[in-house]
């Protein structure tokens, strides 16, 4: 398994750039991960940009794994 040595949000592109062991370089587009997500209110929404802001790293893994970023709009629907 893999594990994310740097992550950081990259509000020019709507991005999270990922550093994995020191040698592999991932993007993760957010408009795209987050057009994959179907929300049963709009406003559970907001959820995905405020994680990718303020807990990249988190965002990356949620967003490599299917359903990831589904299941965790769903978990924070549920407590709001």
């Amino acid at each position: 398994m893999s594990k994310i040595i740097f992550a950081m949000y990259n509000q020019e592109t709507d991005s999270v750039e990922v550093t994995l062991d020191n040698q592999f370089h991932i993007t993760f587009n957010c408009q795209n991960c987050n057009a994959q997500v179907k929300l049963t209110s709009p406003l559970n929404i907001s959820y995905l940009p405020r994680l990718a802001r303020e807990e990249p790293g988190f965002y990356a893994s949620l967003a490599s794994r299917k359903g990831g970023l589904q299941g965790y709009v769903e978990a924070m629907g549920e407590f709001n």
